[in-house]
C-alpha cells in the first residue's frame, strides 16, 4: 500500500447511525483534512484489496462532510478542539466485517 494512501484514513466512526447505515453499504471513517474523495476511494480500495483478498467489493461513491470542532468554555478556561472531516463510503458487492462484532 502506498504510504500516502495508509495515512488517509484514520479510523473508522462507530455510532448508532453508522452502524444503520452498514445495512445499506455504507461505512463512515474518519480522515485527513486535506483528502480528495479520489484520494479517498483509491485508498479504501486499496484497504479492502489487503484486508479482505477475498472480497469482491467495489466503492461505489465517496460523500465528504468537514466537521467543525465545538468551542466549549468552563469559567476562566476554554478549550477548542480540532477540527476534522468525515467520508462516508457506499460500497457495492461483498460486505465488510470491519463493523460487526
Amino acid at each position: 500500500m502506498d504510504k500516502r494512501y495508509s495515512q488517509i484514513i484514520l479510523r473508522p466512526i462507530v455510532t448508532e447511525k453508522s452502524a444503520q447505515m452498514t445495512q445499506l453499504g455504507q461505512y463512515t471513517f474518519e480522515v485527513t483534512k486535506d483528502a480528495n474523495k479520489v484520494e479517498i476511494k483509491q485508498a479504501m480500495e486499496q484497504l479492502i484489496k489487503e484486508l479482505y483478498p477475498g472480497n469482491k467489493s467495489e466503492v461505489l461513491s465517496v460523500n465528504t462532510v468537514a466537521t467543525r470542532g465545538r468551542f466549549s468554555r468552563r469559567r476562566r478556561h476554554s478549550r477548542v478542539p480540532k477540527d476534522g472531516k468525515k467520508a462516508i463510503v457506499t460500497i457495492g458487492g461483498d460486505p465488510l466485517e470491519l463493523f460487526e462484532s
